[in-house]
Formats: structure tokens, C-alpha cells, sequence
């Protein structure tokens, strides 16, 4: 076999110039095509790790504004609660307060309620009793004559303004004398001898008669009423212990 050097020696020529070729068309810019590409995928490798660094920031952030969330809802909530006890506490002392013064009123309303009631049977009752004290007077008020009461009449004229005594029983005002009993002409004089001298002037009278005054008289004219009778008496007893009693 015949070795053909100078086809080697061109072949490893053309081995050469290929390799130089391709290391200065292909290789280095292959090269820099992968630095480049490594570059850029570092780049983003560091954006991602930026990107991934702010997402755990931002997770932490938000955990930490659910905490603060959460602090701010209990705590919310536990103001809430107190703010509830107090406001039940308030209403509860109000209800208490307004029971105790409902009872105090109710209390008092019975109180005035059963005072009423007392009194009024105290009334009642000193009205039965002076109705029985006019039965039992009845009989003898009837033995009582004129005579006894006529002091008393005059003395309560007397006692009256000079102007009333002036325009009581006048011609132009007559007055009213009212008896337990009808009474005879001679005590009808009596009566109006009696008043004249009181009154210092002729006295002009009608005469009636009332069982109802036991006995005793009562003079009306103008604005004077005066009662000299058993039964304004047993009245003004029966009047003095109401006012006792109330």
C-alpha cells in the first residue's frame, strides 16, 4: 500500500483551515451567543429571584396586615363587649332605679290611696254619728224655747260690719228667718225685738220653718247667713273632727 503524503499533508491543511474557520465564524460567535444567552437567562434569573423576593415581602407584609387585622377586629370587639356590659349595666341599674320608683309611688299611692279611705270613713262616720246625735236631739232640741237662742243671735249680729248691719233686713232687702219649729206670734215678736235692737233699725222678715235645724234659728239676707241651731252646732262638731282626724 502506497502512502500518498502530499493528499494527507493537503487534507490536513484543509483540516486546519476548517478548524480555523470555524473557530473564527462559528465557535466564537456560538460563544458569545451562549454567553449572551447565559447572560440573559442570569438576568432573569435575577429578576425571578427580585420578583420572587418581593412576592415573599409581600407575603409577609400581608401576613403581617392580617395580624394587625385580626389584633384590630379582637380588640374592636373587645371594646364592643365592654362598651355592651356597660351599656346592660347602665340599663339594668336604670331598671332597678325605675322598679324602686315605681314601688315608691306605688307604695305611696296606696298609702294615700288607704288615707283617702280612712278618711273618708272617718267622715262617714262622724256624719252617722251626728245624723244619730240629731235623732237623739230631736226630742229635746223640740222642748227648747225661743229664749235660748236669741242671746246668740243677737251677739252675731252684733258681731257683723256696720255697712251689712245697715242693708240687712230693709224694706228694699228682706231677710229670712228660718226656725226649727213654726213660731207663735209672740215669739215671732221676740225674734224681731231681738234683731231690731241688733241691727238699730226696723227689720223687715219673712218667717219659715225647717225641721232639719232640730232647734235654733237661721237669719239669711243679702250676704249674711248666721246659724244659731242645733244643727249648725252638731256641723261645726262634726267639721272639728274631720280636721282632727285628718
Amino acid at each position: 500500500m502506497r502512502i500518498d503524503w502530499w493528499t494527507i499533508g493537503l487534507q490536513t491543511i484543509n483540516l486546519v483551515v476548517l478548524l480555523w474557520l470555524l473557530g473564527r465564524f462559528f465557535f466564537r460567535p456560538m460563544a458569545k451567543v451562549v454567553a449572551d444567552r447565559q447572560a440573559a437567562a442570569n438576568a432573569l434569573l435575577d429578576d425571578a429571584k427580585a420578583v420572587q423576593d418581593k412576592a415573599a415581602e409581600a407575603i409577609r407584609e400581608a401576613e403581617a396586615e392580617r395580624e394587625r387585622t385580626v389584633a384590630a377586629r379582637e380588640a374592636a370587639l373587645d371594646a364592643a363587649r365592654k362598651e355592651a356590659e356597660g351599656q346592660r349595666a347602665k340599663l339594668v341599674e336604670a331598671a332597678h332605679a325605675e322598679a324602686q320608683r315605681q314601688r315608691a309611688d306605688a307604695e305611696m299611692a296606696i298609702a294615700h290611696a288607704r288615707g283617702q279611705a280612712e278618711a273618708q270613713m272617718t267622715r262617714h262616720a262622724n256624719e252617722l254619728a251626728a245624723d244619730m246625735a240629731a235623732r237623739l236631739l230631736e226630742g229635746p232640741g223640740a222642748k227648747l224655747p225661743l229664749s235660748a237662742f236669741l242671746p246668740e243671735l243677737e251677739q252675731a249680729l252684733a258681731a257683723l260690719p256696720e255697712a251689712t248691719r245697715e242693708t240687712l233686713a230693709t224694706s228694699a232687702s228682706p231677710a229670712s228667718l228660718v226656725s226649727a219649729r213654726p213660731l207663735a206670734d209672740e215669739e215671732k215678736n221676740m225674734a224681731r225685738d231681738t234683731i231690731e235692737r241688733a241691727l238699730a233699725h226696723e227689720a223687715a222678715l219673712a218667717f219659715d220653718s225647717d225641721p232639719a235645724l232640730i232647734a235654733g234659728l237661721r237669719l239669711s239676707g243679702g250676704m249674711a247667713v248666721l246659724d244659731v241651731n242645733l244643727r249648725a252646732d252638731l256641723n261645726r262638731v262634726t267639721a272639728r273632727l274631720d280636721k282632727q282626724d285628718g
